[in-house]
């Protein structure tokens, strides 16, 4: 492995033909949006071909049920995408 880098999450993936193009962000705490909340960087960009987005998906959701099964993860129904950290109150979600 020759470079590592970190981000807090994804921003959005666009689809051209038969490449994938994810948008890596940061998030800024320092500075404020007009609403006053963190702003939000897209500050790198993951290009691969559609097969190979199509099997990192089956690589992160192998991930995740192990992280189920060893209790790091847990089922939350009222998050979004049903999962949720281990001892994140379920109450802190928006809207619930």
């Amino acid at each position: 492995m020759n470079q590592e880098f970190y981000t807090d999450g994804i921003s959005a993936v666009h689809v051209t033909g038969q490449l994938v193009c994810i948008d890596l962000m940061s998030v800024q705490p320092h500075l404020k949006s007009d609403n006053g909340q963190p702003v939000v960087e897209v500050n790198k960009r993951i290009i691969m071909p559609l097969e190979g987005f199509v099997q990192s998906f089956s690589v992160q959701e192998n991930i995740i049920k192990q992280l189920i099964a060893g209790g790091v993860l847990k089922q939350n129904p009222l998050a979004s995408d049903g999962i949720g950290l281990l001892g994140k109150s379920e109450d802190s979600h928006p809207g619930t």
